[in-house]
């Protein structure tokens, strides 16, 4: 399989540089053709700089940089819309789901997209002493899925889990997506389902990040995205 790897990053310097080594290394050790496409979407420290060296050293890493800062969806987008394969896999900047990479690789053979599920039955969470901020990101993140299952009527219990695979449709490029800050993976997904494409959840061991760029007090981007995710959910219905 030749594999396309969209990584979108922002803000990340103190792990990013290990996080792509790790990646590198395990794609190499899978023995596939592959390519590592990764957007900084104008971050404010030395994520780019950092990306920029890692680029220089390894061959099958590609790089681009926002001009401003957009969104996450917006980075995915344009990750995608350059990519050389055909096969896509998404995953965030802190390599989410890790030991799931392969699992995702070997179903793809036979699904259009393979998604991760954390609330399929046999998902466990490690459990650990959780702060107010990795509950409330929790807690929001149920609560949004639930609104998503009722209004969609769709059986699919997680959308924004950082890593899912697909097949990149043919028009792609010309695809007119909604989401510029954060729910791309929800629209693909709706995108899918509208085609009768095949989609897989697959179950996983996850833990909730400590921290993120997720801001309960970023009152400007919170409304953005809340009003992307209306105008998504108006359109699609």
């Amino acid at each position: 399989m030749n594999i396309s790897f969209i990584v979108p990053c922002y803000n990340c310097e103190n792990y990013i540089k290990k996080n792509i080594l790790k990646l590198y290394k395990k794609l190499k050790v899978l023995k596939i053709k592959f390519e590592i496409i990764l957007i900084d979407d104008f971050s404010s420290d030395k994520t780019y700089l950092l990306l920029n060296e890692l680029k220089n050293k390894l061959p099958k890493l590609k790089l681009l940089k926002n001009s401003k800062n957009v969104g996450k969806s917006f980075s995915l987008i344009r990750g995608v819309k350059v990519c050389r394969y055909n096969y896509v896999i998404l995953i965030d900047c802190d390599i989410p789901y890790f030991k799931s990479i392969p699992n995702i690789i070997k179903n793809l053979k036979k699904n259009d997209m393979v998604i991760i599920n954390r609330r399929l039955p046999g998902s466990r969470f490690k459990k650990n002493k959780l702060n107010f901020y990795q509950l409330g990101r929790s807690y929001l993140g149920i609560s949004i899925n639930n609104f998503l299952r009722a209004w969609f009527k769709m059986s699919i219990r997680d959308t924004q889990a950082g890593l899912k695979g697909f097949i990149k449709p043919k028009n792609f490029s010309k695809i007119k997506f909604i989401s510029k800050r954060f729910f791309f993976d929800l629209e693909l997904i709706l995108l899918f389902i509208l085609d009768k494409k095949k989609i897989l959840s697959i179950k996983t061991t996850y833990n909730i990040a400590i921290n993120s760029n997720i801001s309960f007090f970023n009152l400007k981007r919170n409304f953005e995205t809340f009003f992307e995710l209306i105008k998504i959910c108006i359109y699609y219905k």
